[in-house]
């Protein structure tokens, strides 16, 4: 990500307002209960990472659920913001400011990544192969094509959506467990769970 991206999401998380309530993504809530219905006793919640985290709510969600959260984030003022909304919840998250272009994972260092609303063809499954554990899981959602065509959609590159049934094959060495396309009341998605082989 070029150093304009990383001022970019600094200055709107800046101006954005403090909020007080926190609540994690539907799709991460519904996939984690099937984690944990087609998981054997050993599996239960370890270590995640949130890739592209922004004000964190997916990750202090899953820290609340009992997992090790690293939420990871370019914006330091975006993770300010998610720091200050994890603190009266007492969750307890490892905030990493990090351009995922850059970073990487420790091998087999997760059992969970998730990721939503954050879309890069290579670096997303690349810091996931690295750091996702063989029997490891992945929750994705990200704006499928048909996001375009909605009234007031922020998103006008095609390039920052994906063509119909593609993210499972970013994802060649996972298998899916669940996979959607769905058109929702405020936006059109893809959301995948998957398990890597």
């Amino acid at each position: 990500m070029s150093t304009s991206d990383r001022d970019r999401w600094n200055e709107k998380y800046a101006q954005r307002k403090p909020v007080s309530n926190v609540e994690a993504d539907e799709w991460l809530i519904e996939a984690c209960g099937a984690i944990a219905r087609l998981s054997s006793n050993e599996d239960s919640a370890k270590r995640a990472v949130d890739l592209a985290c922004g004000l964190g709510h997916n990750s202090i969600w899953l820290a609340q659920q009992g997992w090790s959260v690293d939420g990871v984030d370019v914006s330091a003022e975006g993770l300010l913001l998610a720091s200050q909304l994890a603190a009266p919840v007492d969750a307890d998250v490892n905030w990493l400011e990090a351009d995922l272009d850059d970073w990487m994972p420790e091998p087999d260092s997760y059992d969970l990544a998730v990721a939503f609303r954050f879309l890069d063809r290579e670096t997303v499954p690349r810091v996931i192969a690295a750091g996702l554990r063989t029997g490891g899981w992945l929750i994705y959602e990200t704006f499928a094509a048909g996001q375009l065509e909605r009234p007031g959609s922020h998103i006008r590159n095609p390039a920052f959506t994906l063509a119909p049934g593609e993210l499972p094959r970013l994802f060649p060495d996972f298998d899916v467990v669940d996979f959607r396309e769905d058109d929702l009341e405020d936006r059109t998605v893809q959301r995948m769970l998957a398990r890597r082989r």
